[in-house]
């Protein structure tokens, strides 16, 4: 039984391993930020903020899908004061490697599940960053988050509500990270687990039949 036990945890961990190279790595990015505007429809919900956590939240992107500069979003979540929205219909980061001063990325995620303000729905959280030359070398979305200090030219995020050009509610980002979590990590630690679990299973199988 423990010969069996053991080659089936292998088993697991072996097929994560093998299956990793055809499956997206998932990367999530915290932030945080500011809030520097807000405009008087929606004071009854936010106010602006100076401190560097008035805004928080991540978003994980596929790493892999579309590709060639364009990523799906795949998870969102964000709260400024006591709002909290979450991922919505859809959303995409782009990453441009443009001419000097033009290097930018920009994350937009559409109609944020949230709660309304004075009747407007959340329509759009989105992000944009545009820094000098050499802040990205091609367009591949990277796993290691680039300074925000590297976003010289501009730095905005918003949370827009209504129709058409909407109400928002704005600042900059204070803080960027990324956490990269490749699948096969994720696979990688399951069959540890269950390899732990059938050997578990196996000692007290042996230890009951000493007892019987």
């Amino acid at each position: 039984m423990k010969q069996i036990s053991v080659r089936i945890g292998l088993g697991v961990i072996v097929c994560g391993l093998l299956a990793s190279p055809a499956m997206a790595a998932l990367i999530t990015y915290n932030f945080t930020g500011d809030v520097d505007h807000v405009q008087s429809q929606l004071s009854s919900s936010f106010t602006t903020n100076a401190s560097p956590t008035a805004m928080s939240g991540f978003v994980t992107v596929d790493s892999s899908t579309p590709g060639s500069g364009n990523y799906a979003i795949t998870n969102f979540k964000v709260t400024i004061g006591s709002y909290t929205a979450t991922m919505g219909t859809s959303g995409l980061v782009q990453i441009i490697d443009g001419p000097p001063g033009r290097d930018r990325v920009t994350g937009a995620v559409n109609a944020p599940n949230g709660p309304n303000v004075n009747f407007l729905a959340p329509r759009l959280f989105d992000v944009q960053l545009r820094g000098p030359a050499d802040t990205f070398s091609g367009d591949a979305l990277p796993t290691t988050a680039p300074s925000i200090s590297a976003f010289t030219n501009f730095n905005r995020w918003r949370l827009v509500f209504g129709p058409g050009e909407g109400k928002v509610v704005r600042g900059m980002l204070t803080s960027l990270t990324a956490v990269p979590l490749p699948t096969a990590v994720v696979l990688f630690g399951a069959g540890l687990v269950a390899l732990a679990g059938l050997g578990a299973g196996s000692w007290r199988q042996r230890k009951n039949s000493i007892i019987a």
